[in-house]
Parts: C-alpha cells; sequence; structure tokens
C-alpha cells in the first residue's frame, strides 16, 4: 500500500468501494464528505449496495454507482489469474481506488493495480478491537496516508421531489417516527415499552405517530398493524429508503435503536433523534450528530452527546419507560414542542 494519498488534481476518476450495511455506510459518511470535498474536482464512483449508495449520490455529487456484490469482482478476490477484459474496461481511467472494509486485502489492492487502477488504498470500515469511534478511527487512518481533516456530522441532501407521503401523513402534526427493530433481537427496546411512549407523547404533545416497519419488524406486523389501526397512527411498510429518508427529515422527534434506520434519522437531520443503545457500544456505532442522544442503562447521563456515548451498555432490559419519557420530553420542548394544555 502506497505512504501518502496522491494530491487531488491527479485524481481525474476516483472509485470509492464501501459494501457495507446502511449504517456502517452512513458511519463513514465524516469521511466520504471530506475525501469529496479534497478530492472535489474528480468524478467519483461508488461501488457497494446501490440501494445504499443512492441516498448518498447527490450529497457526494456521485457520478456512477456499481454493484459490489456483482460476479464481474469476482476475479479480484483471487490472488491471481487472468482479468477479464470487461472488467479491465469497466475500471479504465479510475486513477485512485479507496476500499473501505474491516480488514485490509493486500491482495484485492494488488489485482486492482493490475486491472489498471492507479493507485490503490485500503481504509477501516469499522474497528476490529478497541473503543474508538468509526469517524475518529477513519479519520486517524486517512491522516497517517496524508490527508488531515476534522470528522462533522454527516446530513444527506435530499432531492425536493414531491413527497408521495403528503397524502397519508398529515402536514398539520409534529411527526413522531418510531422504528423499533434491528437486525439483532437483543438490541431491541421491547414493543409494548414503544407503545407506552408513543401513546403518551402522541397525546400530551399532539403528536402524529408513524412507525416505520421493514424486514426487522417482520414478526411484529400483525401487532403493529393493529396498533396503528386503533390509535391513529400511521404505519409504513417496506417503503423505499429514500421516501423513509424525506419523512425523517420532516420529523420532528425519532426514536429507536442501534440500527441502519437510526442512523439515517441522523442523517436525514430529523429535528431531534433519541436512540436506545444496547447491547452494543454506542462509543463506538451511534450516529453522529448535533441533534442525536443516547440512552443506555445508564443512569443520569451528563449533558452533552460525547458524555452520553461514554462506556458500553450491559443491554435494554432495565431501560424504563420513564427514563425515555423524560428524555423524549425535554427534547421535544427544546425543539420547540409544548405539551398542551
Amino acid at each position: 500500500m502506497k505512504a501518502a494519498l496522491p494530491p487531488p488534481e491527479k485524481i481525474e476518476k476516483c472509485l470509492i468501494w464501501h459494501n457495507g450495511a446502511l449504517g456502517d455506510l452512513l458511519l463513514a459518511g465524516p469521511a466520504l464528505q471530506a475525501l469529496r470535498r479534497g478530492y472535489r474536482k474528480s468524478r467519483v464512483i461508488g461501488v457497494g449496495q446501490p440501494g445504499l449508495w443512492n441516498l448518498l449520490k447527490e450529497t457526494l455529487r456521485v457520478e456512477t454507482v456499481w454493484d459490489g456484490g456483482a460476479g464481474l469482482w469476482a476475479p479480484l478476490f483471487s490472488p491471481s489469474g487472468p482479468l477479464p477484459e470487461v472488467l479491465v474496461e469497466r475500471l479504465s481511467g479510475v486513477s485512485l481506488a479507496l476500499v473501505f472494509s474491516p480488514k485490509p486485502n493486500q491482495d484485492f489492492l494488488k489485482r486492482l493495480g493490475q486491472a489498471g487502477v492507479s493507485e490503490a488504498f485500503w481504509a477501516p470500515s469499522f474497528p476490529q478491537n478497541g473503543q474508538e469511534p468509526v469517524r475518529l478511527l477513519q479519520a486517524g487512518h486517512l491522516q497517517r496516508l496524508g490527508f488531515c481533516y476534522d470528522p462533522e456530522p454527516f446530513y444527506l441532501t435530499l432531492d425536493t421531489a414531491p413527497d408521495e407521503l403528503s397524502p397519508v401523513i398529515p402536514a398539520d402534526q409534529p411527526l413522531l417516527t418510531v422504528a423499533p427493530g434491528s437486525g439483532n433481537p437483543r438490541k431491541n427496546w421491547p414493543l409494548s415499552h414503544y407503545y407506552e411512549v408513543t401513546r403518551a407523547l402522541a397525546w400530551e404533545y399532539g403528536l402524529h405517530v408513524v412507525w416505520l416497519a421493514g424486514p426487522a419488524e417482520a414478526a411484529w406486523l400483525p401487532y403493529l398493524q393493529g396498533l396503528a389501526e386503533s390509535q391513529g397512527h400511521s404505519l409504513l411498510v417496506n417503503r423505499p429508503l429514500t421516501e423513509a429518508a424525506r419523512l425523517l427529515a420532516r420529523t420532528h422527534l425519532y426514536i429507536g435503536g442501534d440500527s441502519g434506520i437510526t442512523h439515517l434519522a441522523a442523517a436525514a437531520k430529523a429535528r431531534r433523534v433519541l436512540t436506545l443503545f444496547g447491547p452494543t457500544n454506542p462509543k463506538i456505532w451511534a450516529p453522529f450528530g448535533h441533534q442525536v442522544e443516547v440512552l443506555t442503562e445508564q443512569r443520569d447521563p451528563a449533558p452533552g452527546i460525547d458524555a452520553r456515548i461514554s462506556g458500553a451498555a450491559s443491554g435494554l432490559i432495565n431501560l424504563s419507560i420513564q427514563e425515555v419519557m423524560k428524555a423524549a420530553a425535554r427534547l421535544l420542548e427544546e425543539s420547540g414542542i409544548l405539551k398542551r394544555n
């Protein structure tokens, strides 16, 4: 691997490879944003999951998105052997490749070079060990490659297309949006607790509640459908991420656990984001944003995001409804939503 990233004036076409899930890709947002600013005149290609990269396309001015799971790339993962002409042609003109992955793969970087990429570098997508936040881990790694920046919160630039949800979601009420699931049941706060919190907040603050449900909430759908119908809430199931992002941008308070949608809420600039974290370590994995607050089982979190994410949570089993209600009420009032008389 080269000792330093090349100067921007030498890079006409830059390929950024990040095949991670939604939360991982958005956690890399500060690094991707800094790289885009540094190589502002370069043409950028994003490689990974197209549905996720398309969310970032306008923000990062990505020219093209390629599917990182396509069979076309398979020869790059083999340490030897001929490279197909179609692969070499695809990479023609790429002068810089940045590959984000959990571990470095020198053979992969070497094969990129054999395919015609002028210079290829690795960057960590998340820590293998240690307690360093992802944004600081990536900034430190890139600094060692001669690219220095201070990580800033990553916010999406969302298109101004007509909102397809306008007929469904009332425009005259502040929104409380909730995504209760995640890819790991151990990271989920009890659904009954979410119900109690949403019911109380909706009544006390005049909020319209929107439940976001995807594959992680599939087992809960019958309950969520009945709940939404009986309480006058909205339930959105398996909506496109771009549509979910536009909804989250309209949201006054979002509540959710350690999930990709929670990271999307922060990146879409929901007015306030309350994330319930455990057993994963929020110091490493929590969304990064000025409007984000993290709750764990720890009591009496100190003011400020850095203090609130110090240390790992043991889980969510002992995080009480009262604690979440107290934090949610304060965040609503900080954002100008007051209790109804």
